[in-house]
């Protein structure tokens, strides 16, 4: 029998129009009635995910957010961040330096537990804003910005080709061993603690609460969940989900605009 499910946010539990609909709402209830934890992890910061698990009931029954891609955990039952794998100030600023010496005109996405700041508030940047109504603050002085942060999103402002890519890749790896660099797309990359990732604070967590790993579900749709299917003993990847990552799931649910999260609780619950 599974004890636990994980889900990832956009792409997964929310539609298109970033909604949780009501199958998909009724099952994580139906689950945590049934004592089956549900938790919220995503790459979003981790007050947006600690609200987005209100929306599943996840505080009325004592439950967890995990956010930042996998750097911050929110206990409800404790009403407190139980883990927290950040980047000192030292690290940041050096990193900060490193990269826009690099390329100047890198897009920079700090990751705080309380929003997403960034460099410049780019095109880019207002569009996510707007699709996923999540707080995203330009740094007016880099040089002064001195939040504790968890996870830096790179975002290519201009395209470089995949022989720069891995040199880039290489060139940070030198720099900074202590550090993982994670490519999510052609064009995007994420920086945070060494083996910090939405697939390590499954293990964390799961370990905490005494929970065998190899019986939580991890349900998602794209590069930065692949550290969760593997590491979970019923990975299951979404329909809508890119063809490369497919092969990582045991189950493929429905889209996410037909209650695929839904559709697994149910399956599973029945097993």
């Amino acid at each position: 029998m599974i004890e636990i499910i994980f889900t990832d946010l956009d792409g997964t539990l929310l539609n298109s129009s970033s909604k949780i609909s009501n199958n998909n709402l009724a099952a994580c209830i139906k689950a945590q009635e049934q004592g089956i934890p549900v938790v919220i992890n995503t790459g979003r910061y981790g007050e947006n995910a600690v609200e987005m698990a209100k929306k599943i009931k996840a505080d009325q029954y004592q439950g967890y957010a995990i956010g930042n891609d996998g750097a911050e955990i929110w206990s409800f039952k404790e009403n407190k961040w139980i883990y927290l794998s950040q980047l000192n100030s030292d690290e940041t600023n050096k990193l900060t330096k490193w990269l826009l010496e690099y390329d100047s005109e890198l897009l920079l996405n700090f990751g705080c537990s309380d929003g997403f700041y960034v460099n410049n508030l780019s095109q880019r940047w207002e569009q996510w804003l707007a699709q996923l109504q999540i707080k995203i603050i330009e740094i007016k002085n880099l040089a002064k910005f001195d939040n504790i942060v968890s996870r830096i999103m790179v975002v290519l402002k201009n395209p470089w080709d995949d022989e720069k890519i891995k040199q880039f890749i290489n060139n940070f790896n030198q720099q900074f061993p202590n550090l993982t660099i994670v490519q999510y797309h052609q064009n995007t990359f994420s920086i945070s603690q060494k083996n910090t990732n939405k697939g390590s604070a499954i293990i964390w967590l799961c370990h905490r609460l005494g929970f065998n790993v190899k019986k939580a579900v991890a349900i998602g749709d794209s590069a930065n969940d692949l550290s969760m299917l593997k590491v979970v003993g019923y990975p299951v990847v979404m329909t809508n989900a890119n063809e490369k990552y497919k092969g990582h799931g045991k189950r493929i649910a429905p889209d996410n605009n037909d209650h695929g999260v839904a559709e697994t609780i149910e399956y599973y619950l029945s097993k």
